[in-house]
């Protein structure tokens, strides 16, 4: 009998990121955890972390990405792509709505006005 395990697209990435993120706390934990916004105590989490226990993790939470794309994603993507890498440094400002909200085929609404800025 094969032990093989079939991962969505979803569980994938989902595999991926944690072991990505795994891979960057053992080589360098301080950038690891700036870079991924982790605690010390979530570092650890992650690096003591087998890859049974990571598949388990994956193939448990579903078809369902654990992993947001940022607030300002698709408003990063619409700027020349020269722009890219220091915009994303930053955040850009925040519309009312937010991100699950926003579709790119959505234009951006201008509110502050109705914020009195």
């Amino acid at each position: 009998m094969s032990n093989t395990v079939y991962l969505s697209d979803v569980q994938l990435l989902n595999l991926s990121v944690l072991l990505t993120l795994q891979a960057s706390v053992r080589r360098d934990r301080v950038a690891a955890c700036y870079r991924f916004d982790l605690s010390a105590e979530q570092a650890c989490w992650v690096e003591s972390l087998g890859q049974e226990h990571l598949q388990m993790i994956v193939a448990n939470r579903g078809h369902e990405s654990v992993f947001k794309l940022r607030d300002d994603f698709w408003r990063l993507i619409d700027v020349p792509a020269g722009l890219h890498a220091p915009l994303s440094t930053v955040r850009l400002p925040e519309a009312q709505s937010t991100a699950s909200e926003r579709r790119p085929s959505q234009p951006e609404i201008d509110v502050s006005h109705a914020r009195g800025e």
